[in-house]
């Protein structure tokens, strides 16, 4: 999994997750970790298999594409200022009030699948998404981050 310190946007406020995929996609786009089809793919992609997720301690989404859209890995994490809501993974009536944004980025399927397995697993772990919520700021986080990276 990639975590970087260039793959943070910290107390965003956005209203609508319109707001929050086009601010990803310009910074992804900055980064040249995109193509010009990223966009579209993730805002057709988040419509027909949301990915809200109710954990324990916070909402979080992890938003994803065909890898086709995406030039280099990473994680774009995003931490709101105000939860948005997203539609539950795996539901078409339920809302999530999303904190915290995991936009992954990967080149291939099977990179993605792990990626996916890796983040689930460390949402796993209450005392983790909690602290990284609260911390000061995601840069400060960044190191709970590093520790649970395999």
């Amino acid at each position: 999994m990639i975590f970087s310190e260039k793959l943070i946007i910290d107390n965003v406020s956005v209203q609508t997750k319109d707001e929050l995929f086009n601010l990803a996609a310009k910074k992804l786009s900055e980064l040249k970790m995109i193509n010009n089809s990223y966009l579209p793919a993730l805002q057709k992609r988040e419509k027909s298999f949301p990915t809200g997720l109710q954990t324990k301690t916070i909402g979080v989404a992890i938003p994803h594409c065909d890898p086709i859209n995406v030039k280099k890995d990473g994680i774009l994490v995003v931490r709101l200022n105000k939860p948005i809501p997203f539609q539950q993974m795996g539901s078409s009536d339920t809302k999530v009030e999303v904190k915290i944004v995991f936009f992954i980025c990967s080149t291939g399927a099977q990179q993605q699948l792990q990626n996916l397995r890796e983040l689930i697993a460390m949402f796993q772990d209450d005392s983790f998404l909690k602290d990284v919520y609260q911390s000061k700021n995601l840069f400060d986080a960044l190191s709970l981050w590093k520790g649970k990276e395999k």
